[in-house]
């Protein structure tokens, strides 16, 4: 079971990578990106930030694989979760710190290729498909006696989950939209589980 889990993370996180994959030429926005400081700002392209923050979670969420029935404990997981919290609290950062930035900016990877907001939303469904896809894992093989305090535990990665989509909805128009056509039914799974529908009110369609 721990290896088809492991191999089930490792092919969502493929998954997110290809949505990665060039899709346009964009000259103009190579030439904005030196322009105005942009390089010196701390700030990266969305696609960075998002593969980023794909890259760094994968192993770890990996480590929940190894979780079972007898050691899925409040105090196992808390590291886990810890570090989970940490990649994505500096991923929201990261995605606060492009606010005021020029779409097409934003839009464009280093490479110069500009994604556009289907490809996006490629990267942020790989990116939520990956993270639920362990928190469901999770969810399986908890026993009831730890059951309030492990969910605890998850609702608190996922409310940092929904913040991160906050903060990219306003800064990419038709996002949502393009979000709500690919999601996964693990994530809304997970999100009915954890009782969160009223926190990611974005997916209400899908309920």
């Amino acid at each position: 079971m721990r290896f088809a889990a492991l191999s089930l993370l490792a092919t969502i996180a493929s998954a997110a990578f290809a949505y990665a994959a060039p899709s346009s030429p964009a000259t103009n926005a190579v030439e904005a990106r030196g322009y105005g400081g942009y390089g010196g700002c701390g700030c990266s392209d969305i696609q960075g930030i998002i593969g980023g923050a794909t890259a760094a979670l994968t192993p770890v969420l990996a480590q929940l694989t190894y979780i079972t029935s007898e050691n899925c404990t409040a105090e196992a997981l808390t590291p886990v979760v810890a570090e989970i919290k940490d990649i994505l609290t500096v991923t929201i950062a990261e995605v606060q710190g492009l606010v005021g930035i020029a779409l097409i900016i934003v839009l464009t990877t280093v490479d110069g290729v500009l994604l556009t907001v289907a490809d996006v939303a490629g990267l942020v469904c790989g990116l939520l498909n990956l993270i639920c896809g362990a928190l469901l894992i999770v969810l399986k093989v908890v026993a009831t006696v730890e059951l309030v305090v492990v969910k605890g535990l998850l609702v608190e990665i996922l409310k940092l989950v929904a913040q991160l989509l906050f903060c990219l909805f306003p800064l990419i128009d038709g996002l949502l939209a393009a979000i709500l056509v690919i999601v996964g039914g693990v994530v809304i799974e997970v999100i009915q589980l954890l009782s969160l529908t009223s926190v990611f009110y974005c997916f209400k369609t899908l309920y």
